[in-house]
């Protein structure tokens, strides 16, 4: 059976390997030079974009099957929901209202939604969906931001786990996961440095080139196939809670007996 984590890591590469024919497309000399720059300089801004996306819905969904594997609120991992209210209020704060009679119902309206989401999840509701609050990053996504994504569901260190995945090992010529983590941090460090150059200086006469860009995008898609058969071990098991049955119309349906049972219906 297709997992999620596999749904996401197919649809991400496909949009890689549209990305990757971009700065082909223009790499002909007889194309102007401004052309090719920002082909090139486009192409790595939104491979960057497309590996932090990327990364978010897979945290979001492993936090999600911690939480679906978890018997009750009070056992799940420490700063989960401490950490969905904290980003839910913070969200709030920042939500524009400038008391206009054309624009307040609507704003209220979205905010109160977003707060009794929380706070239904927060009395025990695990079926409400607090995901897109809980799977923020606030930096690039180097590989400590990576790992604090994941880190909030309780998975600590996920970049080192996934060291040992043979895409990993191969990418980097590695047989030694130790050695092949420390060139994904080099590896890392170095592509967001280049891609924080381009989105902050716009330098008309500075781009990386096709091979470069291959490269990057090589590595990235190597990484989330690894992180996809390292979520898929260890992402927990729906609790016993959960329980599927069948419906007459061949739809599947899980239903999560909780303080406020709900079902969820999967096409």
């Amino acid at each position: 059976m297709t997992t999620v984590f596999e749904l996401i890591t197919e649809d991400y590469i496909g949009d890689l390997n549209a990305i990757r024919a971009l700065p082909s497309t223009f790499s002909d000399p007889k194309q102007p030079a401004k052309i090719r720059i920002a082909a090139a300089n486009s192409a790595t801004l939104l491979v960057a974009a497309t590996f932090e996306e990327f990364i978010r819905e897979m945290a979001r969904e492993y936090a999600r099957s911690v939480v679906m594997g978890t018997e009750s609120f009070d056992k799940l991992p420490k700063n989960l929901a401490v950490t969905a209210w904290k980003r839910t209020m913070d969200g709030l704060g920042r939500i524009k209202f400038d008391g206009s009679s054309k624009s307040r119902s609507d704003v209220v309206s979205a905010a109160q939604d977003r707060f009794l989401n929380i706070y239904e999840f927060c009395k025990g509701d695990l079926s409400k969906d607090i995901y897109n609050e809980l799977i923020h990053n606030e930096n690039n996504m180097r590989p400590g931001q990576i790992n604090s994504l994941f880190k909030v569901a309780g998975l600590k260190d996920i970049c080192s786990l996934c060291s040992d995945k043979q895409p990993f090992l191969d990418i980097f010529g590695e047989a030694e996961p130790g050695k092949a983590h420390g060139k994904f941090l080099t590896g890392m460090e170095d592509f967001f440095e280049r891609r924080n150059e381009i989105a902050h200086a716009l330098n008309p006469g500075q781009s990386n080139g096709p091979e470069q860009i291959a490269a990057d995008i090589n590595m990235l898609e190597s990484f989330g196939r690894a992180l996809c058969e390292t979520l898929k071990i260890l992402s927990p098991q729906p609790s016993s809670l959960l329980t599927k049955v069948l419906t007459s119309q061949n739809n599947e349906e899980f239903v999560l007996v909780n303080d406020a049972a709900k079902v969820l219906n999967v096409q």
